[in-house]
């Protein structure tokens, strides 16, 4: 059974990739994890059809670098924040992913794992967040719930993931960095 130890381990061990910023905005998001009666889920939100990029999406919460952010970091928190009322005190960062590039909105994401403490309470931004899905972490290790379609962006083919969890359609970015991070941990 996986458990916080072994992704604690498997991040210790990692060392990010990092893309070169060219033209890409720089962004940070944040992968929330958290432990609810020895389950562990992930915590993503799904974007309101008001927002500039990926209406609509499942995502993490996160987005563009700001001047008052001093790191990516500190942008990943801030966006939570704002996003779904998640402060500082109840994330703990235990780790960093390999950057990513987003194909159509040209951001340059740097994702970090963050440990929230359980129970929490979520202040909704109703502009920016239709709605907080809890996942399993134990469904994103089943091959069923996983396909994959190549597709021709910015004249390059593309393998676009795909994630289906119930009613939930997770892809793009999101299911590259979930994809990323669940090939780091191993289960027995």
């Amino acid at each position: 059974m996986l458990d916080l130890e072994t992704i604690k381990l498997a991040l210790e061990n990692h060392k990010p990739k990092k893309l070169p910023l060219n033209e890409q905005i720089p962004g940070a998001v944040l992968v929330p994890i958290f432990e609810n009666k020895n389950e562990l889920y992930l915590l993503l939100t799904k974007r309101t059809e008001q927002m500039p990029t990926h209406k609509g999406q499942i995502s993490f919460p996160g987005g563009r670098k700001e001047e008052k952010d001093k790191t990516l970091v500190d942008c990943a928190l801030r966006e939570t924040r704002e996003e779904i009322g998640l402060v500082l005190s109840e994330i703990q960062i235990i780790g960093e992913l390999d950057s990513i590039r987003t194909h159509t909105s040209n951001f340059l994401l740097a994702p970090f794992v963050g440990l929230l403490n359980y129970p929490f309470v979520l202040n909704i931004n109703k502009e920016e967040v239709e709605e907080v899905i809890e996942i399993p972490l134990e469904e994103f290790f089943t091959l069923d719930n996983w396909e994959s379609n190549d597709v021709e962006i910015d004249s390059g083919i593309h393998t676009i993931w795909f994630f289906t969890y119930k009613k939930w359609v997770v892809w793009g970015a999101t299911a590259e960095i979930i994809k990323h991070f669940i090939s780091m941990l191993e289960l027995d």
